[in-house]
C-alpha cells in the first residue's frame, strides 16, 4: 500500500512539472542541486530520510514521508571536478545500476556515480568537538631511523682460517716436531717425517724413469708421488739429488696454532688418518645476539664498535660479515657474525663482548607509531583531510623505531594523520561504513546484474587482476619447472576475500570464492600435481569473469585463453604459441568475446 502511495505522489509531481502548472520553486526528483537562472547559487533543501528528493522551497515537506525539509549542502554541477563516471544508479535507491545513462520506468534519469573515494569512509567533525576529543595531527614525512643498537656476543675462531693435515698413505711417524695442542706453527715449518714402503717404492720407480729418460713415464710417476702426499719441494729435492729419501719430511702449508693433535711419535697411520688441525687467530669472529625487532636495521658491511672486558687493548672495531637466517624462538634473537682483526692475538675464543651497532639509517616515510591502528583487517590510519573531515585509510607498514613507524603504502608525504584521539574517529568511521553497507546493495549490483555491468573502476579491476595474475603465475611455474611460493599467494587470497565481501550477493561472488578456494589448496602442498589441480580449479572459477566480465581488458593485455579439448582444463598465457602446462593433450584457443555484441540485446531493452 505504501509503495502505491509513493508511486502516485511521484507521478503527480512529474505530471505537474511537465504541464507547467507547478511553481518554479516546486520540488523535483533529481540527483543534482537546482541552480538559479541568474547564475547565483540558490539554496536547496532535501529530506533527511530521502536525500534524493531536492527542493528550493524552504517551508516544503517531503512528498514521500511528510517530513520537513532541511538545508542541503551545496554540491558541484554533475561531473564538474569529479572523476570518470563509474555507473548510473537508480534514482529511487533501488538495487539497480546501469553502465550507460537511462531512465527508470517512471522516466526519471539514473544518477551518475563518479570515480572518487566512497563517502561512507569519511566523517566530518565540528571544530569545537575536535578540541573536546583532543585530536592532534602529525605530518607524514621522511625521517631517519638512525640510532644505536646494543647487543652482546662471544668471540669465536674464524672457521675460514682453519686447516687440517691428513695422511694419504701407510707408514710410521718419526721426528714429530709438534708435541701438544697450542704449539705455534709457522708456514713451511717441518711437522714430522714419515717412513712409508709405498713411498719408497714410488721414489725408486721415479729415479729409474729419470735414468731411462722416458719423459711420459717420469710425468706419470711424478703424479703418483703427489697423490701419495709428497710435497713439491721434496719432489724437487729428489729430482735434483737423485738420492732416495727414506724418511720423507712433511711441512706445514699454512701457519697457526695447533687446535688438535691426533698422532704421537712412532704412530702408524693409514690413508685418511687425521694428523693435526691448525687454527689461525689473525682475525676472529664475534657472534652477536641481536633482538628480533632490531634485525631489519642490520646489514652486511655495517661497522661495529666492540668492548671486550678481557682484552681492553684489542681492536675495538669490526664489520658485519654474515646474518644468520634463523631466529631463536626462546630468546627472540638472531645471530650476527662480526669479523674482527686480531693481529695482536689479544682476542681469545669464548671471551664476552659488548657490541654497539651505529645505525646511520636511510630516510623513510614515517608517521608517529601511535597513529597506526591495527585490527583484524590489518593496519590503518585516520587521515585529516582539512575542514574537520577525516578518512580511515588502510596502510602497509615497515619497521618501527624511536616512536616512528615506516609507511610503505597508503599515505603520501606531507599528508596529515591523526596521532591522538584517533580511536574515537576510527570508531565513528567504522560505524558509518557499517551503516552504509546495510543501507544498499554491495558494490552497486545484485544477483541479476550481468558481470559486465558490475561496478569495476580501475582500482577494483586491478584488485581482481590479482587472481588472474595467480593463474599466470601457476602457468609459469608449471611450464618452467619451479615450485609455487606460498608467500606469493597470501596477498591474492586477502584481496579475494575482501572483494568477496564487497561483491556479496552478485554474480561475481561465487567467482571470487572459487578462486580463493583454489589458491588456498596450494598453501600446504606445492608439488606439481597440486599446482596443476589448483590451476584447473582457478581457471574454472575465473571463466565466467574472463568471458563475460572484462574480456576486452584481458584481450588488450595480450593474454590468450586456451582449453584442453578432452578434459576442459584451461589456462592463460602471454603470446599465441600454446604451451600446455598440464601435459601434451590437444588444446584449442578460445576467442575473447566482443563486448559490443554481448550488450546488443541489453541495449534494445533500454526504455526510450
Amino acid at each position: 500500500m505504501k509503495n502505491t502511495i509513493v508511486t502516485s505522489l511521484l507521478a503527480l509531481t512529474l505530471l505537474l512539472a511537465a504541464c507547467g502548472g507547478a511553481d518554479p520553486n516546486a520540488a523535483t526528483m533529481r540527483g543534482a542541486d537546482v541552480s538559479a537562472d541568474s547564475g547565483g547559487e540558490v539554496q536547496s533543501y532535501t529530506c533527511p530520510m530521502h536525500p534524493h528528493y531536492i527542493s528550493t522551497d524552504a517551508d516544503g515537506t517531503c512528498p514521500i514521508c511528510g517530513m520537513d525539509l532541511i538545508p542541503a549542502k551545496a554540491t558541484p554541477t554533475a561531473g564538474k571536478g569529479k572523476g570518470d563516471v563509474l555507473y548510473y544508479k537508480n534514482p529511487m535507491g533501488l538495487a539497480d545500476t546501469s553502465p550507460v545513462p537511462k531512465k527508470d520506468s517512471m522516466g526519471m534519469d539514473y544518477i551518475p556515480v563518479y570515480d572518487e573515494p566512497a563517502a561512507g569512509s569519511r566523517i566530518t567533525v565540528p571544530s569545537e568537538m575536535l578540541q573536546t576529543m583532543g585530536v592532534r595531527t602529525a605530518r607524514a614525512q621522511y625521517a631517519s631511523f638512525g640510532r644505536t643498537v646494543r647487543a652482546y656476543g662471544n668471540v669465536q675462531s674464524n672457521e675460514r682460517t682453519e686447516s687440517a693435515s691428513t695422511s694419504r698413505l701407510e707408514g710410521w711417524i718419526e721426528s714429530l716436531t709438534v708435541r701438544a695442542e697450542g704449539d705455534a706453527v709457522r708456514p713451511g715449518a717441518l711437522l714430522y717425517r714419515i717412513y712409508s714402503p709405498d713411498l719408497i717404492a714410488a721414489q725408486k720407480d721415479y729415479l729409474a724413469s729419470v735414468k731411462i729418460g722416458n719423459d711420459a713415464r717420469i710425468a706419470s710417476v711424478r703424479q703418483r708421488l703427489r697423490s701419495l702426499g709428497m710435497q713439491p719441494a721434496t719432489i724437487a729435492q729428489l729430482a735434483s739429488t737423485g738420492q732416495l729419501i727414506e724418511r720423507v719430511p712433511v711441512y706445514a702449508e699454512t701457519g697457526g696454532i695447533v687446535k688438535s693433535l691426533d698422532i704421537r711419535e712412532g704412530d702408524y697411520v693409514k690413508p685418511g688418518t687425521p694428523v693435526l688441525r691448525l687454527q689461525s687467530y689473525s682475525d676472529v669472529w664475534v657472534i652477536a645476539s641481536v633482538a628480533e625487532k632490531d634485525l631489519p636495521f642490520i646489514d652486511t658491511g655495517l661497522p661495529v664498535s666492540l668492548s671486550i672486558p678481557s682484552a681492553p687493548e684489542a681492536a675495538g672495531k669490526g664489520q658485519v660479515d654474515y646474518i644468520y637466517p634463523t631466529i631463536d624462538p626462546k630468546t627472540r634473537t638472531a645471530q650476527v657474525r662480526i669479523l674482527v682483526d686480531n693481529a695482536s692475538g689479544a682476542l681469545r675464543p669464548g671471551a664476552y663482548a659488548d657490541i654497539s651497532f651505529d645505525l646511520g639509517g636511510e630516510a623513510r616515510l614515517s608517521v608517529p607509531s601511535e597513529a597506526v591502528l591495527r585490527d583484524s583487517s590489518g593496519a590503518h590510519v585516520v587521515v585529516a583531510l582539512g575542514d574537520g573531515k577525516f578518512d580511515a585509510r588502510a596502510v602497509q607498514t615497515g619497521v618501527s623505531a624511536q616512536g616512528l613507524t615506516e609507511i610503505l603504502q597508503g599515505v603520501r608525504a606531507d599528508e596529515e594523520v591523526v596521532a591522538s584521539g584517533q580511536f574515537l574517529l576510527d570508531s565513528e568511521v567504522s560505524l558509518r561504513e557499517g551503516l552504509a553497507k546495510l543501507s544498499g546493495p554491495t558494490a552497486g549490483g545484485n544477483p541479476d546484474t550481468p558481470l559486465d555491468e558490475l561496478v569495476t573502476d580501475s582500482g577494483t579491476l586491478a584488485e581482481i587482476d590479482h587472481l588472474t595474475d595467480m593463474a599466470l603465475y601457476f602457468y609459469e611455474a608449471l611450464t618452467e619447472g619451479y615450485q609455487i611460493d606460498p608467500t606469493f599467494l597470501a596477498p591474492a587470497i586477502q584481496t579475494g576475500d575482501a572483494l568477496g565481501v564487497r561483491f556479496s550477493g552478485t554474480r561475481l561472488a561465487p567467482v571470487l570464492e572459487g578462486a580463493v578456494t583454489a589458491l588456498m589448496s596450494t598453501t600446504d602442498a606445492t608439488d606439481e600435481v597440486t599446482t596443476r589441480n589448483a590451476l584447473a580449479a582457478l581457471m574454472t572459477a575465473l571463466d565466467p569473469w574472463l568471458m563475460e566480465g572484462a574480456p576486452a581488458h584481458y584481450r588488450d593485455a595480450g593474454l590468450a585463453f586456451y582449453r584442453e579439448t578432452e578434459t576442459g582444463r584451461a589456462w592463460l598465457q602471454q603470446g599465441s604459441e600454446p604451451t600446455n602446462p598440464y601435459g601434451t593433450a590437444q588444446a584449442e584457443k578460445i576467442a575473447w568475446p566482443d563486448p559490443m555484441n554481448m550488450n546488443m540485446s541489453d541495449m534494445s531493452e533500454v526504455p526510450q
